[in-house]
């Protein structure tokens, strides 16, 4: 009988040692479970709080970025209109300054009455030279607007 009892006691003893060993651990894991459920919600809200953030960032610098592009092509626009306006004023100077050498050159060479068939040769090679450099120069500009 006392083999008996000392086996009853020591299964109590056993028997506790492992519901107060279970309890502990237990309670703990179910306690570091809470902590981190309770740590992950302000964490995930964090976490898209600052995805949030992020996109409204990244949509201002995109804005932004566009409206440095637009700005730069204006500017660009701007320029090549202004490089537009400067060759048509210059064909159209260049256009009277020609005229004017054409009719001063026919005139001093109208003055002249001796070797007529001479200056007349000259008179038309100068004509014929600044007729062609003139038309040439008339296409390159035509060109150049067109295709601006």
């Amino acid at each position: 009988m006392a083999f008996f009892l000392l086996k009853l006691i020591f299964f109590a003893l056993s028997f506790m040692s492992n519901l107060i060993s279970r309890l502990i651990f237990s309670a703990t894991a179910h306690l570091v479970v809470l902590v981190i459920h309770g740590f992950r919600a302000p964490g995930q809200a964090t976490h898209g709080s600052l995805q949030q953030l992020s996109e409204l960032i990244k949509s201002c610098f995109e804005y932004m970025l566009e409206l440095i592009m637009d700005a730069i092509s204006a500017l660009i626009s701007t320029l090549f209109d202004y490089l537009k306006e400067g060759v048509t004023g210059s064909a159209s100077v260049a256009t009277s300054a020609i005229g004017g050498l054409i009719e001063k050159t026919k005139n001093s060479l109208d003055g002249l009455t001796d070797f007529p068939e001479v200056f007349e040769g000259v008179s038309e090679m100068v004509s014929e030279m600044v007729m062609d450099l003139w038309n040439n120069c008339k296409d390159a500009l035509g060109y150049i607007t067109e295709n601006a």
